[in-house]
């Protein structure tokens, strides 16, 4: 591992790791968000703990933007090399999962993935979208669509041919760079996801 790729990876944690739901529901509401609702510090549990749309919908914006900077940045300062760009989009995911301010207490980092993808690969989010939507019709849960989406989006990263995979991805990023890329970031996605989809399974099985 190269020290560009080294650097890269930290600008995208730190840039991640900036807490904006923790920073936002506080103003708003004088609540930890850690400690309320479900404690998930992200866009979704910001609009239940304050009761607020707009505070959701710039929470939602501002995890975005986070994944977008993080590899704007990283193509700035090292170019377009895939390495750096990967490493500091997955740096964001992790840093907005695990954020070292609040002891890794972070959220689940599907709308900073969608600003790295946007940047990265911009053609596969709305087909994640309508993995996401059709999950959420099936079940009428959240999270059970992000996980849905993020296991069909493993296995397409895994599965899908060259020549299927080429269409989605400009000429300048190498296929076993994006797969690598691709399956580390849905894996940090599913990581922060088991929780609430044990959760969902719990009460189909009638537990309290």
């Amino acid at each position: 591992m190269t020290l560009s790729v080294v650097q890269a990876v930290l600008l995208g944690y730190f840039l991640g790791s900036v807490p904006t739901a923790f920073f936002l529901v506080h103003w708003k509401s004088r609540v930890d968000i850690r400690h309320a609702g479900s404690g998930n510090v992200g866009a979704l549990n910001s609009f239940k703990v304050t009761g607020s749309h707009w505070v959701g919908a710039a929470v939602l914006l501002l995890d975005l933007v986070k994944g977008l900077l993080a590899v704007f940045l990283a193509r700035v300062l090292w170019g377009d090399g895939f390495a750096c760009v990967g490493a500091a989009g997955l740096g964001a995911v992790a840093g907005h999962n695990f954020p070292v301010w609040l002891r890794f207490r972070g959220g689940r980092g599907l709308a900073t993935a969608v600003g790295v993808m946007l940047l990265v690969a911009w053609m596969f989010v709305p087909l994640w979208v309508l993995l996401w939507v059709a999950a959420f019709l099936a079940v009428r849960d959240v999270n059970m669509g992000n996980a849905a989406a993020c296991v069909v989006g493993l296995g397409a990263t895994v599965l899908l041919p060259d020549s299927i995979l080429e269409l989605f991805l400009t000429a300048d990023i190498p296929r076993p760079g994006f797969r690598l890329f691709a399956g580390l970031l849905f894996v940090l996605l599913l990581m922060k996801l088991a929780d609430p989809v044990r959760l969902y399974f719990h009460k189909r099985n009638g537990h309290s």
